[in-house]
């Protein structure tokens, strides 16, 4: 995407035109009966038509003061100064219009006639030189078409490359156009990034960081995408620093650090930025709060991610998603709290009662501490929820029956899980087992003995 927008410049080019323009109707020499190409005069006819011209703008006539143009151009005499001038004049209507890319070939017409003649001072040729450039970056940034792209891209290139070497004054905003049509023109086909492009454009935005005590944030966010696009991910950590340190406020350039940081796998830092950025009251969305959480679980920071989660789901600041009160639970198994992380799951289950899988978690977790008749009460609850996967609480179930010797209650179960086709050899081994005890069982019941 272009880093300028085709509008803003698009408002400088009218006003720019507007003061160039009218300096020049003003100015032009006397008029002769005979004009010819070299010579700085414009015609008798052309001299008597600006007035009306001038009355047609002022009227806001556009097209009758273009007709005027057009109709002189015919008559003008080939390279002459009549040329030069009324072509200005034109282009300078088309943009008063907003007719953009019509303007080009009247003020393409005018600088090159006088490129060959003479005619304008160097003021007025840098001047007419900046707004072609700028004009032709405007029509690359809006169509869709990739030669029309290249094209106009490199007619733009041309023009300022020409305007820049003639510069004798540092121009901040003019360097920032430069680098970012390099930028652009780099990125024209996202396949293949010219990279030699991108390398330039970070050359000149860094010269444009020098010409003023305070750059505009535009230079840094354009350095900021010629490192990325370089994947050089520290230096783009230190221009997030700058821009977050003079932007405190800004949530998008301290995500884009945070984000930055877990790029290179500074995961602390990562943290401790996205807490820096809620001290400047941004980044506090449920979403942050859950992506810090998140971090610090990565991390093996039980307890940071535990107290978050503690805390955010009570106050709302995190969501109240049944994946975020499991993930609440498994942070306090990690630091040997399992009653406590019961406790959550029951919790949860007062605002997702039809789930499963918090049913089979607890059941799993009394199963861990050798709870087993608490472990079979919410393993069968389990097995009448919801579940992505019923075979696996239906075989869980079973094979807690089989240890409580519930073996009736085991086959059911071990069963049901074998109607999905995920049962697996498991479960086949389990079923085999429960079977067996069964035939055990009987046997001992029918025994003599017995």
């Amino acid at each position: 995407m272009p880093i300028f927008h085709h509008r803003s410049y698009a408002r400088s080019l009218r006003a720019g035109f507007t003061a160039l323009l009218l300096g020049l109707a003003v100015t032009t020499p006397a008029w002769s009966q005979q004009t010819t190409a070299g010579k700085k005069e414009l015609s008798e006819k052309v001299s008597e038509e600006l007035g009306k011209i001038r009355t047609q703008t002022d009227a806001k006539n556009y097209d009758a003061a273009i007709a005027i143009i057009d109709g002189l151009l015919k008559g003008a005499a080939p390279e002459s100064y009549d040329i030069a001038v009324l072509s200005q004049v034109k282009a300078q209507i088309l943009l008063t219009k907003g007719d953009y890319a019509k303007s080009i070939e009247p003020l393409e017409t005018a600088l090159l006639v006088s490129d060959r003649h003479g005619y304008f001072e160097a003021r007025v040729i840098q001047d007419l030189t900046y707004y072609l450039a700028q004009l032709y970056y405007q029509e690359a940034s809006t169509t869709k078409v990739l030669d029309s792209q290249k094209k106009f891209y490199a007619k733009a290139s041309t023009y300022i490359e020409r305007w820049t070497k003639a510069n004798t004054k540092p121009n901040p905003d003019a360097q920032l156009f430069y680098a970012s049509l390099l930028y652009n023109q780099a990125q024209l086909d996202p396949a293949n990034v010219d990279n030699n492009l991108i390398k330039r454009a970070q050359e000149e935005v860094e010269k444009g960081l020098r010409m003023s005590l305070k750059p505009k944030d535009t230079f840094y966010i354009l350095l900021l995408a010629t490192l990325q696009q370089q994947s050089q991910i520290k230096e783009s950590a230190d221009i997030l620093e700058l821009l977050v340190k003079q932007n405190p406020s800004n949530k998008t350039y301290w995500a884009q650090l945070a984000s930055t940081y877990l790029n290179l796998q500074q995961d602390i830092r990562a943290a401790l930025t996205i807490e820096r950025a809620q001290k400047n009251d941004t980044m506090n969305t449920p979403k942050d709060n859950f992506n810090l959480v998140g971090i610090y679980f990565n991390m093996q920071q039980y307890d940071q991610a535990i107290a978050l989660l503690d805390k955010g789901l009570r106050d709302g600041s995190i969501e109240n998603e049944q994946r975020n009160w499991e993930l609440l639970a498994a942070s306090l198994q990690q630091v040997r709290k399992e009653f406590k992380a019961i406790e959550v799951l029951k919790e949860a289950t007062k605002f997702f009662p039809e789930s499963g899988s918090l049913y089979l978690q607890i059941a799993q977790i009394y199963y861990s501490l050798d709870k087993l008749p608490e472990s079979y009460t919410y393993a069968k609850q389990a097995t009448v929820k919801k579940l992505d996967k019923p075979w696996q609480a239906q075989t869980f179930l079973a094979y807690i029956c089989y240890e409580l010797k519930k073996l009736d209650e085991a086959l059911a179960a071990i069963t049901q899980s074998l109607k999905y086709p995920e049962g697996g050899k498991d479960a086949e081994r389990l079923k085999k087992a429960i079977e067996d005890a069964i035939k055990e069982r009987e046997a001992l019941a029918n025994s003599p003995a017995a």
